[in-house]
């Protein structure tokens, strides 16, 4: 499942028998399931009303009594059972709930004898406006506005919300196949996991709809949607993949139907295991999530429409860059997590983190050009500084309920896994850990997993004893970080003493303070050597050649670089001759420890000075954007005018360099910097950008086809941020006016992303109003909270009955603390801290203390580094 992160600045973001501890946990509370019965097969048919937003079923599950008992144990949740019988049995059980737990118990007389039985249910339920069990999302018609709103029906069940549509074992250790039917109006097209086996005609403009049977699978991955909907397809290595839109948007399907089919057999081909379920689609939603961009549903991956769809006329580079690695990152999921399914929510890793490592080595592959591992520095850099704070976790955490569970879909599962996935293959070779992972997948295939049948199957491959450092990085939270002692050269080699301490922001965040940890060490323009550094002893290394000493050469370790002043200044004076790799990985480490004070900010600052014009757009565009982020910390400080001053003055150049225009034959990347430096001139307040912006804002009005995607795109989001009053009018009746339900999202959430607060509580009036779908309302405080936090946590707090409505379950206990990303105000903790004690369940707190975490420190920030940057610009001459 691909979530949707908080914005990040890197200036630095009970009834009887109901439930039993899981017996391989000793002392554990986690909330499971009883296993005296389990599932072996479902046959689920169900009528949805559509326009009541209500639903019947029938639920007939074959059944293993394991041992004797007088009590079935089930999930539910918002669901009323209305009828109940056990084959074998003459007398219906009695029913009871557990709403905290979300279980039904069946008692029986008697106790039930070991063997196969068939539990018969009937029940009804609730279609949700929010995405969680069965949801409905309603879009503007957009082939006949004037028969105004559709409505298209999905489900969403990760991580436990099947039980919202089915009385089921909704544990991910616990598969079954399922046979999925459902009675439906003509004309809407049905959509599962597996194709319709049989269509049958019904009384009065009905469809009665069956499915294959299923694979063997976890009840969270089943899936249901039906609307007016359009497919386009092609078999792919013999497998139909389909992209399904709603009506009128097939001519966005394309992109994403071409990657999807370049993507299918590069992973059968990685694998090792084809592909086994006979179509994969691709599935498009109006609205969006809080929680969630996407669902890897196993042959019928939903995403909403951000995420897959590409509108030649709307859709930046940036944005196939995005759509491309999310499609890549879902069918990923198809083998990690479908196929071969983590047992329990402690190694969710093993779904998210690989997904999100091979989704970056399958674009990579088809898309070097993009320099994708380079882009993931930054979630790299961005997750580091998570996981240096309170309120981190290890990669693998002990997780005992789902509210737990919900709270595990963060950064440190995704981009620290994939971080942590990436060091380990370079350490074990490339080719090692791929044949490790086809013996994985063929051991496994249709079963659960822990996260250490994996190692022991990479282990089996590869010469390097990967257990112990694979340990370390998944079982500890923290970042290791490896310090350069001294460095000495004779004879054309140079001998390097290395040591590994602890990176923290916050000292309390991990008792962890060892790690073994592979470090690649380089002389410049040299190839690098290898050596395992661990704890406070020194360790020695030699490495080719003479000259400044490059820590973790080519970036691809998990831990923070640490260079002795001198090693530091040299690396700094050839700048210009690193890689772009480690210009980037020294920009992200010294920034880091210098807002960190482990490093004087004039060291930061020093090596600004350094990185040419004509970088690495990667690089200058994470220069642009750490500055930036900066910037937001000076705001209301009398100091701000010089830093912005001198902020505009190194980024001038490369501005000059790219232009306001696009030029024949300029990579994708020199398109996104564009955009990144015009934003980041616009918010530093340059007048000229400003003037310019404003300017083809004027002529957008008049003349929009003479704009590109990328320039439109570029420009709306500038306008937006320093919008007065007529602009920010414009940009409301154009939502309101636009067809396409992509282009309507974007630009609500542009009405939110501005710094006048006049206008800001202007676009918070819309939140509940009857002029947007119910999952717009969200985004728009999210927009609000990147220039407004403050205003958009007591928004949010005022009215949280109401937003909490339209927030599926599983986010909404982290929506607060999100708001709060960018804010360096001590009194929001307070408001975080208040809410939490009031609203949240102990053990769903984490965000809550990650977030104060994150106040704290841009608060620290801004009062001791700044003054810090302030000194430097003092001292500097005045040209």
């Amino acid at each position: 499942m691909t979530i949707q992160n908080s914005r990040y600045w890197i200036a630095a973001l009970l009834l009887f028998g109901t439930v039993q501890a899981a017996t391989n946990q000793p002392g554990s509370k986690r909330e499971v399931l009883p296993d005296a019965v389990t599932p072996v097969h479902y046959r689920i048919d169900f009528t949805p009303d559509i326009k009541a937003l209500t639903f019947k079923g029938t639920a007939e599950v074959d059944v293993k009594v394991n041992r004797a008992t007088s009590t079935i144990v089930l999930n539910a949740a918002d669901l009323v059972i209305d009828t109940a019988a056990l084959s074998g049995e003459a007398s219906a059980p009695k029913v009871s709930y557990d709403k905290k737990v979300q279980t039904a118990t069946f008692m029986f007389a008697k106790p039930l004898p070991a063997g196969s039985r068939t539990l018969k249910l009937s029940y009804h339920g609730t279609i949700y406006r929010s995405p969680a069990g069965l949801f409905a999302l309603d879009y503007q018609n957009p082939l006949e506005p004037q028969k105004g709103r559709l409505r298209a029906l999905f489900t969403q069940f990760e991580n436990s919300d099947a039980r919202r549509f089915m009385p089921c074992w909704d544990e991910p250790g616990i598969k079954s196949t399922f046979e999925l039917s459902a009675t439906l109006p003509e004309g809407l097209m049905p959509l599962s996991n597996m194709p319709v086996a049989n269509t049958e005609k019904r009384p009065g403009g009905l469809q009665h709809v069956r499915f294959a049977t299923s694979p063997k699978m976890s009840t969270y991955l089943l899936f249901f949607g039906a609307g007016d909907f359009e497919r386009v397809h092609r078999t792919v290595s013999g497998v139909d993949v389909g992209i399904v839109v709603k009506r009128g948007d097939t001519a966005h399907a394309a992109y994403a139907l071409d990657a999807a089919a370049k993507l299918l057999p590069y992973y059968n081909e990685y694998f090792g295991v084809p592909y086994p379920l006979p179509k994969l689609d691709l599935i498009a939603g109006p609205g969006s999530s809080q929680f969630f961009g996407a669902m890897e549903n196993w042959g019928a991956i939903f995403y909403f429409e951000k995420y897959l769809l590409i509108d030649q006329r709307i859709s930046t580079q940036g944005d196939q860059q995005f759509v491309y690695s999310v499609i890549a990152h879902e069918m990923a999921h198809q083998w990690f997590g479908d196929l071969v399914t983590m047992a329990w929510w402690d190694d969710l890793w093993l779904n998210e983190g690989f997904a999100s490592w091979m989704a970056s080595k399958a674009t990579d592959h088809f898309n070097p050009e993009w320099k994708v591992w380079m882009q993931s520095l930054n979630s790299k850099q961005s997750v580091m500084q998570r996981d240096a704070r309170d309120g981190t976790h290890p990669i693998i955490m002990k997780i005992d309920s789902v509210e737990e569970a919900a709270n595990a879909f963060d950064d440190i599962t995704y981009s620290k896994g994939e971080a942590v996935l990436r060091a380990l293959e370079s350490y074990t070779g490339e080719d090692a850990f791929r044949a490790g992972v086809r013996r994985y997948m063929k051991k496994y295939q249709y079963g659960n997993t822990v996260t250490d049948d994996l190692w022991a199957e990479i282990g089996a491959e590869s010469k390097a004893p990967i257990a112990q450092v694979a340990h370390d990085l998944t079982l500890q939270a923290g970042v290791p970080m490896v310090n350069l002692l001294s460095t000495s050269c004779a004879d054309g080699k140079t001998a390097v003493s290395l040591n590994q301490t602890h990176f923290a922001i916050d000292a309390t965040s991990t008792t962890a303070r060892v790690w073994h940890v592979p470090v690649k060490v380089a002389t410049l323009k040299q190839a690098p050597t290898s050596v395992l550094v661990s704890g406070e002893a020194p360790t020695q290394a030699v490495a080719a050649g003479c000259g400044p000493v490059i820590l973790n050469a080519g970036q691809g370790g998990y831990f923070r670089s640490h260079y002795t002043k001198t090693g530091l200044a040299a690396l700094a004076a050839h700048y210009p001759e690193l890689t772009a790799d480690d210009q980037l990985g020294l920009l992200n480490d010294t920034g880091s420890l210098a807002n960190n004070g482990q490093l004087p900010m004039s060291d930061y600052l020093d090596l600004t000075t350094h990185v040419p014009a004509n970088a690495d757009p990667v690089v200058v565009s994470t220069l642009s954007q750490q500055l930036t982020g900066n910037d937001f910390l000076y705001n209301g400080l009398a100091t701000q005018t010089a830093y912005r001053n001198y902020t505009r003055g190194v980024l001038a150049p490369a501005f000059k360099l790219v232009g306001w225009d696009a030029r024949a034959g300029e990579s994708a990347n020199t398109v996104n910097l564009r955009a990144v430096l015009i934003g980041s001139l616009n918010q530093l307040g340059d007048p000229a950008v400003i003037a310019e912006s404003r300017a083809r804002f004027a002529k957008y009005q008049t003349d929009p086809k003479s704009f590109s995607a990328d320039a439109r795109g570029t420009l709306l989001g500038i306008v937006a941020v320093q919008a007065d009053q007529a602009i920010w009018d414009k940009l409301h009746a154009m939502a309101k006016a636009t067809k396409s339900e992509l282009e309507r999202r974007e630009l609500y959430n542009h009405l939110g992303n501005t710094e006048s607060d006049a206008l800001a509580k202007q676009a918070l009036a819309l939140v509940f109003s009857d002029e947007i779908p119910p999952t717009i309302g969200p985004d728009i405080v999210r927009s609000v909270s990147n220039h407004h936090p403050e205003m958009a946590v007591d928004f949010a707090i005022a009215n949280w009955d109401k937003l909490v409505t339209r927030l599926e379950a599983t986010s909404a206990h982290n929506f607060l603390p999100a708001l709060s990303g960018s804010s360096a105000d001590p009194k929001t903790i307070d408001k975080l801290n208040q809410f939490a004690a009031a609203h949240v369940p102990a053990n769903a707190r984490q965000d809550y203390v990650l977030a104060t975490a994150r106040v704290r420190y841009l608060a620290k920030v801004r009062s001791t580094r700044l003054p810090e940057i302030d000194r430097w610009l003092a001292a500097r001459p005045r040209s």
